[in-house]
């Protein structure tokens, strides 16, 4: 915790170990522009704007952070990285940090190499955070994602990746339509209460466990349809993420993304509504639209705001969705066109 140049190297070195990591900066406002702020987020991390109140142990042994907003933030390792330690009731042992940020990032570094250097040899940090969210009571509604509903309900049934599944709402859903669905998830506890579900419905369906930023986690050109609705892809400075879940849409397949609008959750933060979570840390629509957009590969049909359908549970100011669909052409040589400037694209606008 902290937004002090050394915590942001402690978050930083950890980020490049693959530690899932969240920076509280003690209240103080957000260069987002300021160079190590972009390289902690480049690497996943995230950085809230917010004060910690209190730090106390779960019954597992992680530390939870509560935060002035009324917010909470559990980990498995703190550190405290500036000398605030005032303004906390009690940081119930976590480690200080304090000092310049080469040489904490060189404390962390040494105590990761104890830890173990490997970062393939255990779980990600992403992956222990979901396990963790989802060995507690249930998360969502159980219902599909309108906005899924209403942009597939058109297209034949066929192969769906549905990415980032959680508790299955939208895989149970196109599995009652006819499609054959995978439904992956970084959590072994979320596809548990999948097949579950399944199997009391008499539904059949593949369960995949697999991180969208590990090496080659989805079948290549398998699926039909992959959806990702929500899912929450840390960023990576290669944009593995992104490029993983794009080459799992079969030639002729359909790619649908949807995301929060950002602009709503920015004005939040600002009248104070501070999010449990910063999503400047995750892979956005926009990051699959840029790459989609220039690529004479793919076809963008839908790419725009849209309100969210009714039934969406969600805060009250997710009251938006940003949305894109677009189409992965055959492997058929594409047509000569003249004074051809670019990719030929066709985009459609309108309201759900």
């Amino acid at each position: 915790m902290g937004g002090s140049a050394a915590g942001l190297a402690a978050a930083l070195q950890l980020g490049r170990q693959r530690r899932s990591v969240i920076v509280v900066t003690a209240g103080e406002p957000i260069d987002e522009a300021a160079a190590d702020v972009v390289a902690v987020r480049r690497n996943g991390g995230e950085i809230l704007r917010g004060r910690v109140r209190r730090v106390s142990r779960t019954d597992d042994g992680r530390f939870r952070a509560e935060l002035a907003s009324g917010h909470a933030v559990v980990g498995r390792r703190m550190l405290a990285a500036t000398a605030r330690g005032d303004d906390v009731e009690d940081l119930a042992g976590a480690e200080r940090i304090d000092g310049d940020g080469s040489r904490v990032a060189q404390a962390v570094g040494d105590g990761l190499d104890r830890e173990d250097r490997d970062a393939d040899a255990r779980p990600s940090g992403n992956r222990a955070d979901w396990e963790h969210r989802y060995s507690g009571e249930q998360l969502w509604s159980g219902n599909p994602n309108g906005t899924l509903v209403n942009e597939v309900s058109g297209l034949p049934p066929g192969r769906v990746l549905d990415v980032g599944a959680g508790e299955g709402g939208d895989a149970l859903w196109l599995t009652e339509q006819g499609w054959a669905v995978t439904a992956s998830d970084i959590s072994q506890h979320a596809l548990d209460r999948i097949e579950a579900e399944a199997s009391r419905r008499g539904l059949r369906l593949e369960c995949q466990l697999a991180d969208a930023n590990a090496d080659e986690p989805f079948a290549p050109e398998a699926f039909d349809l992959v959806s990702a609705q929500y899912a929450s892809i840390p960023r990576t400075p290669d944009s593995r993420g992104v490029r993983n879940v794009l080459r799992a849409v079969a030639p002729g397949g359909t790619l649908l993304v949807v995301g929060h609008d950002l602009d709503a959750m920015r004005a939040a933060i600002d009248e104070g509504a501070a999010p449990a979570f910063d999503p400047m840390a995750y892979v956005h629509v926009e990051d699959f639209a840029r790459v989609v957009a220039d690529s004479r590969d793919w076809v963008v049909e839908v790419h725009g705001k849209r309100p969210r359908p009714p039934g969406a549970a969600s805060a009250s100011h997710h009251i938006e969705d940003i949305v894109l669909r677009a189409r992965r052409v055959s492997d058929e040589p594409h047509p000569a066109e003249p004074d051809d400037i670019g990719p030929s694209r066709a985009v459609e606008t309108r309201k759900a």
